[in-house]
C-alpha cells in the first residue's frame, strides 16, 4: 500500500499475541514461529507472514488460505466455526489459531505488530453522518497553530509531513491503518485527526486505536444500505465512544453536538463512559455555545463568538457556510480538550481558507459565485441551501445528482430539498456506477412535486447549463461530489472535476 523504505523486523508469535485484547487461542503449531508480517491479502503474504482470514462482503479469506501458505506463510488465523477444515496445517510446521471473529483479531494483531503507534501521540477519532472532513481541516490547522506535527486520516486523503496517499476509504482496514500510523510516528507526527465511519466501525477497523478525544458531530439519513436502519447507524456510530472507554489514554474526553437529537441521546447516556462528555452547539447545557445572535456569515468567510469553559472568545473562519460554525466549534471544543491554548486554537481556525469540496467556492467576474459542495444527503443539502440563501442571493441554481449503488431512500428526499430551497434545480448523474442514470434520477424525480426543475443527465452539461443562465447576484451550487476529482460509470473512473469544469465554463463567459 506504501512505499517499503521502512522495515518492520521479525517478532515472534508469542510476543505479538502478547497482551493483545481479543480471545485468540492457539490449536497447532509452535508459538515461538517467527513472524515476517500480518496480512489480510494472500497477495502480499510473503516467507513468513501471519495470514488473517477475514471474511469480507464479496471474498472470503478462508478460501485464500493456500494460496497465503503457498506464498510461505508460517501461521494462519482462522475463525473458530470453521477451525476443523484447517487441521491438516499442524503437519505443515504451521501455527494455526483460532478465534470468534477474524476482523477483531486483523485489529488486535496489527496494533501488536506495529508497536500500538497510537499510544504514542495525540488522537482525535471524528465521526457522525456530516462535518468529519471539515473537522478535520479545522483540527489540522488548530494543531499546527499550537506547535503540532498533525497527521490526518480522511475522506479526502492520508496526509503528513508532505506525504500524501489518496483515500480509497475513509476509515482503512484495520491492519494498513496501523501501519499508516506507525509511518506517521517514524517521520515525527505528534497529533492525529481521523475521520472514523460508520462503516469502519462496524467492521471493527478502529477497535485497537488509543484515542483521547471522540467527536460525535450528527447522524442523518445515509448509508441505510448497509446499516438497514438509524438503530443500527447509530450504533455503529456509537461504538466510537464505547472504543473511547477501554483505550488506555489518561485523559479520555467526548465531544458531542448537542443540537442533533442523537447526540442528545449520546450525552443523555454519559454515564454508561469512563469519561467525560462535552456538549456544543447552540443548545441548554452545550459546555461550548455559540452566543446567541453572534453569527455574520459572508461567501468568504464566517465569524461568531462562543461561550466556553473559562471564558467566551471570538472566532473567524475563512471559509462560509453556517454549518462550519459547529464544524468549528467541535474542533474548537475537541482542542481545549487536549489543553490547546484558546489562542492556538483561534488563530488556527482563522488561518484555515478551504476544506477541498466543502462550500468550495468559485468565483467570476459577472457578479454572481458558484460553490461546490460533497452534500450527498438531504440533511447535507438542506444545510448547505440554507446557508447560501442566508447569503442573500437573487437565485440559487442547484446542480445535484444521487450516486449509484447506495442507498436509494434518500434520492427522493434530495429531491424534495433541492426544489425547495432552490429557485432553480438541474437533476443530473452523480456517480451512477452499475446503475443506469435515467433510473436513479427516476428515484429523485418521486420526491418533487413542483415544476422549478430540468433534467439533464451529462454533469458537464448540466453544470454549463447552470453557469449559462447564472446572472449578478446569483450563487450556482453543484452539490454531491465536492473533492472528487472523478467519475464512476460502471466501473471504470473517469477524471472530472466539478470545480474545473466550473471554471472553465466561468472562462468562457468572461470570454478568457
Amino acid at each position: 500500500m506504501m512505499a517499503a523504505e521502512l522495515v518492520k523486523g521479525n517478532m515472534t508469535l508469542e510476543n505479538l499475541l502478547d497482551g493483545i485484547g481479543t480471545t485468540m487461542d492457539v490449536v497447532a503449531g509452535d508459538r515461538n514461529i517467527s513472524v515476517s508480517s500480518v496480512e489480510y491479502d494472500s497477495r502480499k503474504v510473503t516467507a513468513g507472514s501471519l495470514f488473517v482470514a477475514v471474511e469480507g462482503f464479496s471474498q472470503d479469506g478462508h478460501r485464500y488460505v493456500g494460496a497465503a501458505l503457498d506464498r510461505g506463510a508460517s501461521a494462519v488465523v482462522v475463525s473458530r466455526a470453521r477451525s476443523a477444515e484447517f487441521s491438516a496445517l499442524a503437519s505443515k510446521g504451521v501455527a494455526l489459531m483460532e478465534t470468534d471473529d477474524t476482523r477483531r483479531a486483523l485489529s488486535a494483531l496489527s496494533a501488536s505488530w506495529f508497536g500500538n503507534p497510537s499510544r504514542k501521540m495525540a488522537v482525535v477519532g471524528i465521526t457522525g453522518t456530516n462535518g468529519k472532513t471539515s473537522t478535520t481541516y479545522m483540527l489540522e490547522s488548530i494543531a499546527k497553530a499550537a506547535g503540532y506535527e498533525p497527521g490526518v486520516i480522511g475522506t479526502v486523503d492520508y496526509r503528513w509531513k508532505g506525504s500524501r496517499i489518496p483515500a480509497p476509504n475513509t476509515t482503512p482496514e484495520s491492519r494498513d491503518l496501523q501501519e499508516i500510523i506507525w509511518r506517521m510516528g517514524n517521520d515525527g507526527v505528534n497529533f492525529l485527526v481521523m475521520e472514523v465511519s460508520s462503516h469502519g466501525l462496524e467492521l471493527r477497523r478502529a477497535d485497537d486505536i488509543d484515542f483521547d478525544v471522540a467527536v460525535f458531530t450528527n447522524l442523518t439519513r445515509d448509508h441505510l444500505d448497509f446499516h438497514h436502519d438509524f438503530n443500527h447507524y447509530f450504533s455503529a456510530k456509537k461504538r466510537l465512544f464505547e472504543i473511547v472507554n477501554r483505550c488506555r489514554k489518561m485523559n479520555r474526553t467526548g465531544v458531542v453536538n448537542l443540537d442533533d437529537p442523537y447526540g442528545a441521546t449520546l450525552f443523555g447516556d454519559r454515564a454508561a463512559y469512563g469519561y467525560p462528555l462535552l456538549g456544543y452547539g447552540e443548545a441548554d447545557g452545550a459546555a461550548f455555545r455559540v452566543r446567541s445572535g453572534s453569527i455574520v456569515n459572508s461567501i468568504n468567510g464566517i465569524s461568531y463568538r462562543v461561550d466556553a469553559p473559562g471564558g467566551s472568545a471570538e472566532v473567524k473562519l475563512g471559509v462560509g457556510g453556517r454549518f462550519n460554525v459547529f464544524n468549528s466549534l467541535a474542533a474548537f471544543a475537541a482542542a481545549r480538550a487536549l489543553d490547546i491554548p484558546v489562542d492556538a486554537v483561534t488563530g488556527g481556525l482563522s488561518s484555515m481558507t478551504t476544506v477541498p469540496g466543502r462550500f468550495d467556492t468559485v468565483s467570476s467576474t459577472l457578479g454572481f459565485h458558484v460553490v461546490v459542495d460533497y452534500a450527498h444527503t438531504d440533511d447535507a443539502l438542506s444545510k448547505l441551501l440554507v446557508s447560501a440563501r442566508e447569503l442573500n442571493p437573487t437565485r440559487i441554481i442547484t446542480v445535484f445528482g444521487c450516486g449509484g449503488n447506495r442507498d436509494t431512500t434518500k434520492r427522493p428526499l434530495m429531491g424534495k430539498t433541492a426544489v425547495e430551497l432552490s429557485d432553480h434545480v438541474i437533476v443530473t448523474s452523480d456517480n451512477p456506477r452499475k446503475e443506469r442514470p435515467d433510473e436513479i434520477i427516476a428515484g429523485i424525480l418521486t420526491g418533487i412535486k413542483t415544476s422549478n426543475y430540468e433534467v439533464n443527465p451529462d454533469r458537464k452539461s448540466a453544470i454549463g447549463r447552470a453557469i449559462g443562465m447564472a446572472g449578478k447576484g446569483d450563487i450556482v451550487v453543484i452539490a454531491g461530489k465536492g473533492h472528487e476529482d472523478y467519475q464512476i460509470i460502471g466501473e471504470t473512473k473517469h477524471h472530472f472535476d466539478d470545480r474545473e469544469i466550473a471554471r472553465e465554463f466561468i472562462a468562457a463567459r468572461e470570454g478568457r
